[in-house]
């Protein structure tokens, strides 16, 4: 008998992360959350101006899945805007680069688009010049 294997895959949801201006003018940005199954449509959402070059927390959001519930769930990120009065643009979930929950992602708004941006490969190696050795 043969026996057949299912595949799940982790979700690839972000519950909180930094969102970073990388252009020269102040941009008027919105996060928004979901819950449920359905993680595309939103059910809260909080907006911030970013000065040129600023930066500002995407706070984790919780929610009781029922009024009786005993514990509280996350929810997920589910799209980001960015209001410029040249051209409005947004980036929806899935985002490029997340394989899994993660608690920390970074978004980073540039004129036309908004990059997603895995915080963890951005750490450059630091050169120890005189490195101490247990003996």
């Amino acid at each position: 008998m043969h026996a057949s294997r299912a595949f799940c895959a982790a979700p690839r949801h972000v519950y909180a992360g930094v969102i970073s201006n990388k252009t020269s003018k102040p941009l008027k940005c919105t996060i928004h959350y979901a819950t449920g199954t359905n993680n595309n449509t939103p059910n809260e959402s909080i907006s911030v101006t970013l000065d040129a070059g600023g930066r500002a927390c995407i706070p984790e959001r919780e929610y009781k899945p029922t009024p009786e519930a005993t514990f509280t769930c996350r929810k997920v990120v589910s799209r980001i805007e960015v209001h410029d009065d040249e051209k409005p643009y947004a980036l929806e979930q899935p985002f490029d680069g997340v394989t899994c929950p993660v608690t920390e992602w970074r978004f980073d708004l540039h004129n036309d688009h908004i990059a997603s941006v895995n915080p963890t490969t951005l750490a450059t190696p630091t050169k120890i010049e005189n490195p101490v050795i247990a003996q």
